[in-house]
């Protein structure tokens, strides 16, 4: 049986594909501005070459910051979740993961199971993130893949008292300005991100074998600053950037292990309005379609998933569904009192408005 991860993160977006344990095909690109576009784009890349249809890959899993934006998964999952879960199948062993991505870092605990124990996230700052060392490497004019190696050049690092984004940015400016050696700027970013990171997991439990994920763990100097701070010395898979849509992978694959079961569907979405999410269970759904002629916005369509006849969200109404649905007291007011969820007898169907 065929499984896939798509793991859309705030930088990059990753997909895994997989046959019972064993990778078969794996992609990496930008996310870019429209994480849907993207989604189909990275599925189409991730087939490329294999021979394999869309149709024939048995169950797909999400993850990351757009994991609802993936029209063609079953299900999503967190991208702790996927990441504990990709560290696990890669080293058993591990208990302690530091995921360094590209808006925020976690520390996170797992089990011998790849099941998340403890957790905590540095979301509120942009510094020592994949966007923060971007932002460094274009004000030292230096490509983003060399900074890594350039920094454990250094002869002697440069202290920053900060690595807020905006406070740090204007640091590196100065220093490069005196002619103060990039190598040395960046080894002194390094430390202070290697800092951060370590109080962060000091708020979990810092355990043995510790690993580090995302895409910052490609960066040998900061993996160097990390592992002198914390006395351990880390364990990386093969692309640590790559962690999260296995685990993903994985989640697909045990879902189908466990009878087979299909998932509730979650559309929508946070923001500073609010939270707008519609839920369609599909282990529920008998694909009645009394919902899709129902509702005055249009919001539902047919599809085959499994060759069992269910509904959706319609993809072009995904991003959209603040301004297209009312919710489900107000459309019940204009309508008479018949919704999506009254006219659903199987109970398919969640507002969470």
């Amino acid at each position: 049986m065929i499984y896939a991860g798509v793991d859309i993160g705030s930088r990059a977006a990753k997909a895994a594909l997989i046959r019972d344990d064993e990778i078969i095909s794996s992609v990496i690109r930008d996310t870019g501005a429209e994480s849907i576009k993207t989604s189909n784009q990275l599925l189409s890349d991730l087939l490329d070459n294999t021979g394999i249809k869309p149709e024939e890959i048995d169950y797909i899993v999400a993850t990351g910051y757009g994991r609802v934006l993936v029209p063609y998964a079953n299900e999503n999952v967190s991208e702790i979740s996927a990441h504990a879960k990709g560290i696990n199948w890669y080293f058993p062993s591990v208990r302690t993961i530091l995921d360094m991505g590209g808006q925020d870092c976690k520390a996170i605990n797992c089990d011998e199971n790849g099941n998340v124990t403890n957790f905590i996230m540095n979301d509120k700052c942009a510094g020592g993130t994949g966007r923060f060392l971007e932002m460094i490497a274009e004000v030292l004019n230096v490509p983003l893949e060399e900074i890594g190696e350039l920094s454990l050049q250094s002869g002697g690092k440069i202290p920053f008292n900060t690595i807020c984004a905006v406070f740090a940015k204007s640091e590196a400016l100065r220093y490069s300005r005196k002619g103060v050696a990039c190598s040395d700027i960046l080894a002194g970013l390094h430390e202070a991100i290697a800092t951060r990171s370590y109080n962060l997991l000091k708020r979990v439990s810092l355990e043995t074998d510790f690993s580090i994920t995302g895409g910052i763990s490609k960066n040998s100097g900061l993996v160097a600053s990390i592992t002198e701070k914390v006395q351990m010395e880390p364990r990386l898979c093969e692309d640590p950037q790559l962690c999260g849509a296995i685990g993903a992978a994985l989640f697909a694959r045990d879902k189908c292990a466990s009878a087979g079961v299909r998932a509730k569907m979650q559309y929508g979405y946070d923001d500073a309005t609010g939270s707008y999410y519609i839920t369609v269970d599909e282990g529920l759904c008998d694909g009645c379609g009394k919902c899709v002629g129902i509702c005055p916005a249009e919001l539902f369509s047919y599809v085959q998933r499994g060759g069992i006849k269910v509904v959706e969200i319609k993809e072009g109404a995904r991003k959209r569904l603040p301004t297209l649905c009312s919710g489900i007291e107000m459309c019940g007011d204009k309508n008479g009192g018949i919704t999506c969820q009254k006219v659903c007898s199987a109970n398919a169907i969640e507002h969470s408005w």
